[in-house]
């Protein structure tokens, strides 16, 4: 197993003695049912008070999602979770730069913990967070969200267009709700498309 191999010997050492060949393997995961395939993934959920409908259930669902898609990385694969309402909360603590994690049991065990202590509040601001993970240059995003509103303009998810062909990021989307996209919602499934991602 070449993935456990080099995580276990070391991403260089590991990797090169059991074949000279240094490219950290791909490793495929998925947040309901929508499949990614990198070395460097980023979660971007929101946490706004949304969330809270139902019975808490949409962000109990989305906790879920994301801590089993966390559990299927190596240790040669790397990682970074934000949260968001009004601002985003990336794991690692707020006012902090993000930084990127590797998939090592350490780094995963802190990240449920920081999963399962976010609660739901507050209002929602898409642009911030899905701006500073893309300033990691993941090769998959997943956003989640439950708000159309308030809709990026035209202009912000051609910027995150950009930004995200300059990394080679494809941004996979998930929308909760209770029924089809009633026009407004557009503007995810804009964003996913536009990086060969599904919404």
């Amino acid at each position: 197993d070449v993935l456990n191999a080099g995580g276990t010997l070391g991403l260089g050492d590991g990797i090169g003695q059991l074949g000279g060949q240094t490219e950290t393997p791909k490793v495929k995961t998925q947040v309901f049912g929508i499949e990614g395939e990198g070395n460097r993934f980023l979660y971007v959920f929101d946490r706004s008070d949304s969330m809270n409908g139902f019975g808490g259930r949409p962000l109990a669902m989305a906790k879920a999602e994301l801590l089993k898609s966390l559990d299927s990385l190596g240790t040669a694969h790397e990682f970074q979770i934000i949260f968001y309402n009004d601002s985003p909360l990336p794991f690692g603590g707020a006012g902090t730069a993000p930084r990127i994690f590797r998939g090592d049991e350490v780094s995963k065990t802190a990240a449920q913990g920081f999963v399962r202590d976010v609660s739901a509040i507050g209002g929602t601001q898409h642009i911030d967070a899905l701006r500073m993970a893309l300033s990691m240059r993941p090769d998959v995003l997943f956003f989640l969200t439950d708000a159309d509103f308030p809709s990026p303009s035209t202009r912000d998810l051609e910027n995150l267009h950009d930004r995200a062909a300059r990394s080679g990021t494809t941004i996979h989307c998930v929308q909760f709700g209770s029924g089809p996209n009633q026009g407004s919602g557009k503007w995810i499934e804009f964003l996913a498309s536009g990086t060969q991602g599904k919404e």
